[in-house]
């Protein structure tokens, strides 16, 4: 098999373990139901969306998940299984799932959908303007819901944004070098990284003052940044910390999206889009020297890079490699890519009813863990990636799926 055959033969695994639920289909983790982006409904859509950029058909798999995520959108909260407005828990992942999808094959009740949710949302941030209780974080916080409101230009969306942006301004610990934030108010440690600190929530900062001509939030983002790349800086190269303070026991740096230079260089990246500068070249020449340095994929240790999805894993890398290989033309990011590619081919299981993949935890018996359909997770994220791999080795202008949701977030 080729890529694109192991990637339509994942969307076959996915669809063989759907259920069907109210609306359309869903996907189960540990026996429980979830919708959301990371591991549920909303994330098998986006996977979606990314085969179809790609010209790969995943049929009953995107009905079932498209309908599923109509069903909710008109039904509203009590219909739905996520805790919470998150980008990637809740409903702000089910908008940008749904626009994701209309924008790929124009589907204008999806795009409906999605601005229906996304008011939805915004009402609720304007009717608790001052929750202190909030994340403030890009998984389930003000920051990635950020990111969902300002992809939509109603007034409504627009005005939440701002009230979003200003309570993240506010939640911002000065440092010695910078700006940082914790997950939330009163959290023991700070989590640096995309998914949980100070570069998830600058990059939505930045990204809100682009779009909405805030110069304010570009200037305290690029203090997170400040902050960031001081804490970076080590005498054998470049790797943010993966808490600060040290959590005992634990890794020192990570080198994925989550919590690693795969996520971090996201915000050096679009601060050069918005003012460019030597300092952020520097950064993202930095990042990106770290993620060979760690010469992922091979496993030097038990535990060292044991994932394969896009989130802590491979996929996620590959992902950011061909985001660069399409703003820069370098080949060779696109080779690198296809070398994390054949590694994450070589693990493929193959099943009698399509092909999937298990990450490893070392400390579990047995250490595989059960194969996961989701996105951040699973085989719809890793599948996505695959497409858009082999279609950019023919046709390299061909648009990510979230072209229209400034994608370098994901």
């Amino acid at each position: 098999m080729d890529l694109v055959d192991v990637a339509r033969r994942a969307f076959e695994w996915i669809g063989s373990v759907a259920v069907d639920v109210d609306g359309g289909l869903g996907w189960l983790e540990g026996g429980v139901l979830l919708d959301d982006l990371y591991s549920g409904t909303a994330g098998v859509l986006l996977g979606c969306a990314e085969a179809a950029a790609a010209g790969l058909g995943t049929a009953q798999v995107a009905a079932g998940a498209r309908a599923r995520l109509l069903n909710l959108a008109h039904h509203g909260p009590g219909a739905a299984t996520m805790p919470d407005d998150g980008l990637f828990s809740g409903w702000a992942g089910v908008a940008v799932a749904l626009r994701a999808w209309s924008g790929m094959v124009g589907d204008a009740d999806a795009a409906s959908a999605a601005a229906q949710v996304t008011s939805q949302i915004a009402r609720r941030i304007l009717q608790a303007p001052d929750d202190p209780s909030r994340y403030t974080d890009v998984i389930s916080g003000d920051a990635g819901i950020l990111l969902a409101l300002i992809a939509d230009d109603s007034g409504t969306a627009v005005q939440a944004a701002h009230v979003l942006a200003d309570r993240l301004v506010n939640a911002a610990e000065p440092g010695p070098d910078g700006l940082n934030w914790r997950m939330v108010a009163g959290w023991e440690y700070l989590m640096p990284g995309f998914s949980h600190g100070t570069a998830g929530v600058a990059y939505a900062l930045a990204a809100t003052g682009r779009t909405l001509n805030r110069h304010d939030l570009v200037e305290v983002a690029t203090r997170g940044a400040s902050a960031l790349a001081a804490a970076g800086q080590h005498p054998d190269g470049w790797a943010v910390p993966l808490a600060i303070p040290p959590r005992p026991g634990g890794p020192a740096v990570n080198y994925g999206w989550c919590h690693g230079p795969t996520g971090t260089v996201r915000l050096f990246l679009l601060l050069d889009e918005i003012d460019p500068q030597p300092r952020w070249q520097h950064a993202i020449d930095a990042c990106l020297q770290a993620l060979q340095d760690s010469r992922l994929p091979r496993r030097l240790y038990p535990g060292y890079w044991d994932n394969l999805a896009r989130c802590c894993g491979t996929a996620g890398v590959g992902q950011l490699l061909l985001d660069r290989y399409q703003a820069t033309g370098d080949t060779a990011l696109l080779d690198w890519a296809g070398t994390l590619a054949a590694d994450v081919f070589d693990r493929a299981l193959t099943t009698p009813h399509g092909v999937t993949w298990s990450n490893t935890e070392h400390t579990a018996t047995p250490p595989e863990l059960p194969p996961e359909p989701g996105f951040m997770q699973g085989a719809a994220g890793i599948a996505g990636w695959l497409a858009r791999l082999h279609t950019l080795r023919t046709r390299p202008d061909t648009p990510h799926a979230l072209t229209g949701l400034n994608p370098s977030w994901l």
